[in-house]
């Protein structure tokens, strides 16, 4: 049974990842939650679906180089990992990162991000006044083996 869902989750999380890629809003809209949490490498965070698109819609328009690539993607239950690399004009290309990302009743529910080098404070960046501390909620960075 964890074999099927594993496998299902890992589906989710690749179109959202094409989708983010493609800078496709539809359909990361239409592939997260209504509840759907974005966490960054400060442990602050911003709920709501309409919210954090609105700020991606922003970071895309204002980076259109913005894009992730993974490298490796892993599942453990209740999440799909990730290690890659953040591709931007505005924070740097190839920046090494963590991902964690959970899928509930095949939509993303939250999506957790760490990045090296001292990552700007991304939720107050594109959700003023909308980011709150997440640290009770948010975990630490996973290691993948």
């Amino acid at each position: 049974m964890l074999w099927g869902k594993s496998r299902r989750d890992r589906k989710v999380v690749e179109r959202f990842v094409a989708a983010l890629n493609a800078h496709d809003l539809t359909t990361l809209e239409s592939l997260a939650t209504e509840d759907f949490t974005y966490i960054d490498s400060w442990r602050e965070g911003v709920t709501g679906r309409d919210i954090v698109l609105a700020a991606m819609r922003m970071l895309l328009a204002n980076d259109p180089q913005f894009g992730i690539e993974v490298d490796r993607m892993d599942w453990r239950d209740p999440h799909v990992l990730m290690t890659g690399r953040v591709n931007s004009r505005q924070f740097g290309i190839g920046r090494r990162a963590v991902w964690q990302v959970l899928v509930r009743e095949g939509r993303v529910a939250e999506y957790q991000a760490w990045a090296e080098g001292g990552p700007p404070p991304m939720s107050r960046m594109l959700a003023p006044g909308k980011a709150v501390d997440m640290a009770a909620r948010a975990a630490t960075k996973p290691a993948l083996d």
